[in-house]
């Protein structure tokens, strides 16, 4: 099964009457079968990978590949760092305060993030860096490679 092109929704959604479009069953299925295979790959080259299709909570720290029902829809990555949950880091976020820990690891994260996105365009996975709100990026996974090495 070929990865349903997330962009096809956000028309549907636009014209949508209801609070929120969630994009049908077929593209989800197609997107989670995708995001299983960005799954494999990451970890085969060394990162802890999780499939994420609702709330992260509970899951390990490292790769998160988002499984988009509602915009942005279809595959993104994110890196989710262990230090998010350090007293300090914490601190910093019921402070409001965007300096220190937590900037560095919003930082890394990002840097983490593209690195990710770069090892699956070199194992031949069809990725785009997409501009979101707030100048920060979505990196999109939007198709398997044809094979797998070996």
């Amino acid at each position: 099964m070929t990865a349903a092109d997330p962009f096809r929704f956000y028309r549907e959604q636009h014209l949508h009457d209801g609070p929120v479009y969630f994009a049908p069953d077929e593209a989800v299925a197609s997107w989670l079968e995708l995001a299983e295979k960005v799954r494999e790959e990451l970890v085969r080259m060394g990162f802890a990978a999780s499939v994420v299709t609702g709330d992260p909570s509970g899951l390990p720290h490292g790769a998160r590949i988002w499984v988009n029902k509602i915009e942005p829809f279809g595959v993104t990555l994110d890196w989710d760092p262990p230090v998010r949950n350090s007293p300090e880091y914490l601190e910093r976020v019921h402070n409001r305060d965007i300096g220190g820990v937590f900037a560095y690891a919003t930082h890394a994260s990002e840097i983490i993030t593209r690195a990710m996105s770069n090892v699956l365009h070199e194992a031949l996975f069809e990725v785009l860096i997409d501009h979101s709100r707030g100048g920060s990026y979505l990196y999109r996974v939007l198709k398997a490679p044809p094979f797998r090495w070996t």
